[in-house]
């Protein structure tokens, strides 16, 4: 996956995700929601129609996100994708046991 940051400031970080669709920048704003110190986290799609030969969305999602004073939204960005990979860690041990 690829990323490029489109707006870097103290408080807030504005990243586009190249060739992504809804799935992880949906889930990632729902987790980035309930982190401490995050006022504001959303996600857009400028444009949502499919390019005819990939099936991909013409448009990339961009994931913003504004904290409060004193909070790293980059390192808030980090710690939701490792809440991200801890959920399916967990979900992939649970279906070992199940075998």
């Amino acid at each position: 996956m690829e990323i490029k940051i489109l707006e870097k400031k103290d408080n807030l970080v504005e990243i586009e995700l190249i060739n992504e669709d809804h799935s992880l920048p949906n889930l990632l704003k729902d987790i980035l929601l309930t982190k401490e110190g995050v006022k504001m986290a959303s996600y857009s799609i400028d444009h949502p129609l499919l390019h005819p030969e990939t099936g991909r969305y013409i448009s990339n999602p961009k994931i913003t996100i504004i904290t409060e004073e004193g909070t790293d939204p980059i390192e808030v960005l980090k710690e939701g994708l490792r809440d991200i990979i801890k959920m399916c860690d967990t979900l992939l041990d649970e279906l070992k046991e199940k075998k």
